[in-house]
């Protein structure tokens, strides 16, 4: 393993932990610990009251993940310079999370608006997709990867299931933020009824998020049954459809336990880290099932343009 590619995986697993701090910081409502920024209480260095500290500590991981990437985009430069798939996915990344440092301020600054919260969310999930294409690029370098076998029924239904995984995590930090998690008593029923008749915002937005879990998990087992058809070409694909569907289903678990426990928090925390773990498993089997890493500019391969690279027909 080189120093680039060691780099790229301690980026992954850093930003994925920073992630589930952010978790941390929404479950004990530590969001307003550090009230202004880039300081917090007007210092580098604040006081240590459990709240601050949370928050603090969740900026402080942002910023060794600034330095991360950053290295990362420096070490592309430096030694990736004519392999545009990597240095262009490299200085992308950083470009990033630039704007998710801005979009942690403009949270802080306007009262953690469920708005910003969303796109805060999403674009965290997004930078951590890039930051693991980069590292799939970078061992490809060196060990190509096999191919997944996947057919293109096999990696649309993947892209559809990543999509909807997405907006089911950036509904549900709409939900957390704007305190509508206990908006439906009970579950899998919404205040004992099955289509709740009821005009609160809260009531339609918690709804919303079921009936998309519901929706995500008919996708994530049609892709599993997909993956049992082409088991004989596509081994890893089922193992990868497996995983993803059975974290889907202790996600549900989670997600009912949120409202058994009152949202505890370390059932909210446990619920994001599973969708995190999620989005991460869809994530590499949408890189392995189109190839992404000899798609891009510079690849080794070009990959033909009526089809997704790796698949059969």
């Amino acid at each position: 393993m080189t120093g680039f590619q060691r780099l790229c995986l301690i980026t992954c697993v850093v930003v994925f932990g920073l992630i589930v701090l952010g978790g941390v910081v929404r479950a004990t409502d530590s969001g307003d610990g550090c009230p202004d920024w880039p300081l917090c209480h007007g210092k580098l260095i604040p006081k240590t009251d459990k709240h601050t500290l949370i928050e603090y500590s969740h900026r402080a991981t942002a910023s060794v993940v600034g330095l991360l990437v950053l290295s990362i985009g420096v070490v592309a430069w430096r030694k990736h310079r004519n392999t545009p798939r990597i240095l262009y996915p490299s200085l992308l990344a950083f470009g990033l999370v630039l704007v998710q440092g801005g979009l942690g301020g403009a949270a802080v600054l306007n009262d953690l608006a469920a708005e910003i919260v969303m796109v805060h969310l999403g674009l965290a999930l997004t930078i951590l997709a890039l930051l693991m294409l980069i590292a799939y690029t970078a061992f490809h370098e060196t060990d190509p990867l096999p191919p997944l076998g996947s057919s293109i029924v096999a990696g649309r239904i993947a892209v559809l299931s990543a999509v909807g995984v997405m907006s089911l995590m950036v509904i549900g930090a709409y939900v957390a933020v704007a305190d509508y998690s206990l908006a439906c008593s009970g579950w899998p029923l919404c205040n004992g009824e099955v289509v709740p008749d009821h005009s609160l915002t809260s009531v339609q937005v918690i709804y919303l998020h079921r009936v998309l879990a519901l929706i995500v998990g008919l996708v994530l087992l049609a892709l599993l049954t997909v993956a049992w058809r082409e088991r004989a070409q596509a081994p890893r694909l089922l193992t990868l459809a497996m995983v993803a569907f059975a974290v889907f289903w202790v996600q549900v678990i989670v997600g009912a336990a949120n409202i058994w426990t009152e949202v505890a928090d370390e059932v909210s925390t446990a619920h994001l880290a599973f969708g995190t773990l999620l989005w991460v498993v869809l994530a590499m089997l949408n890189i392995r099932a189109h190839r992404l890493y000899e798609r891009l500019p510079g690849s080794m391969r070009s990959a033909p343009s009526s089809d997704l690279a790796g698949a059969t027909r």
